[in-house]
């Protein structure tokens, strides 16, 4: 289980990555963080010994390859709807044979304490790249998604899932055409060997995907978190 970060700072982004978790993630698609923001973020999350996941704003070779650049260890690619688009998110990500990535990450090299020739030869299995299926465009097309060669993982945004299923009506990560549609998520990604991740947002939540073939899921986003230290810090005064 990893944090979800929303708010640009690098000293928080550190703080969270020393607490008992498997990685931060930046969500520079909703949240507040720009690529000015996320590289000292990346830093600070690995010198703390933890893995730098980056959810980039679209599926963009030029968004992609910058936080790969920065040091990020995996990137996740909201709306990836169709097998040609998740073929070209794996050319962004990925060097030659298996992809197109442009050369320049130094600081990565930095990052991993490794040379050029070195992380040439390493960087294609050493950083993933995750698709997002989150619409029902990208559930149809799951089968197809998920064959693609080069693809890492699949992560499924269950909020905007759950709005494409109920055709607007709300959201809900547990409604069972949700884990319905996740279940087959789930199944493509274990067909083709790959990591299948989701948003969760809360412990029972997380439970519930990893009954279901689950394993690299995000916990509860920076402002939950922050909120919920606060509540709990002043019940416990008032109770005093």
């Amino acid at each position: 289980m990893f944090s979800w970060m929303t708010m640009p700072s690098a000293q928080l982004a550190g703080q969270l990555a020393r607490l008992p978790i498997e990685g931060v993630c930046l969500d520079m698609q909703h949240g507040m963080i720009g690529f000015s923001d996320a590289a000292p973020m990346i830093a600070a999350i690995s010198n703390a010994g933890r893995p730098a996941i980056a959810r980039v704003l679209w599926n963009e070779p030029g968004l992609i390859g910058q936080v790969l650049d920065a040091g990020a260890a995996a990137v996740i690619v909201p709306m990836v709807n169709s097998k040609a688009e998740t073929e070209a998110m794996v050319r962004s990500a990925k060097y030659p044979p298996r992809g197109g990535r442009s050369w320049g990450g130094y600081t990565a090299l930095q990052t991993y304490g490794m040379s050029p020739a070195d992380y040439l030869k390493q960087a294609n299995s050493m950083t993933l790249v995750f698709a997002m299926i989150e619409t029902q465009a990208a559930l149809d097309a799951v089968e197809e998604i998920a064959a693609v060669p080069g693809l890492d993982g699949l992560f499924v945004g269950p909020s905007d899932l759950s709005i494409a299923l109920s055709k607007g009506v709300g959201i809900d990560k547990t409604a069972k055409y949700t884990l319905e549609a996740m279940k087959r998520v789930a199944a493509a990604a274990r067909k083709n060997n790959l990591v299948a991740g989701a948003f969760a947002g809360t412990a029972e939540i997380i439970k519930t995907y990893a009954a279901m073939g689950y394993s690299f899921m995000a916990g509860a986003v920076d402002v939950d978190l922050l909120q919920a230290g606060a509540s709990s810090l002043m019940k416990a005064v008032k109770g005093v």
